[in-house]
């Protein structure tokens, strides 16, 4: 077991595990909430899918940052998990903190996104490398 590997997932994890929390429960953990979840998602250019339609996607998405968390943790579906988080960091990037002109947040975010995707890809070669033996 590599040790810097463990360190790393359970950091993430971590993260993503508070992040799906904190938008299913208003206050909970310094939580937005499912209902400000949705609110956000209209007003950063998801207004298309309706006031349902945004409130079901603030639901998924919570539930798949927790779940992906969970799995990073339980070092189960690497690759998956790592490249899903990028994708949703790349999307609040790209709809979110560049817009607001965060720049400290478009720092971090581009941060995370580089390293999930680089995280992901790494655990690609590796999952190819076994199916080819």
């Amino acid at each position: 077991m590599n040790i810097g590997n463990l360190i790393i997932r359970i950091a993430f994890g971590l993260l993503f595990i508070w992040g799906g929390l904190e938008k299913f429960f208003e206050g909970f953990l310094g939580g937005v909430g499912l209902q400000n979840m949705a609110d956000l998602l209209k007003s950063t250019g998801w207004s298309f899918l309706g006031d349902s339609g945004t409130f079901v996607l603030a639901i998924i998405l919570s539930i798949l940052e927790l779940l992906a968390g969970i799995l990073l943790i339980a070092n189960k579906k690497l690759f998956y998990s790592y490249i899903f988080l990028s994708l949703i960091m790349l999307v609040a990037l790209l709809t979110v903190h560049i817009p607001s002109g965060s720049w400290m947040n478009v720092m971090i975010h581009i941060a995370l996104v580089g390293s999930l995707l680089g995280l992901g890809l790494n655990h690609f070669k590796k999952e190819k490398t076994i199916w080819q033996q």
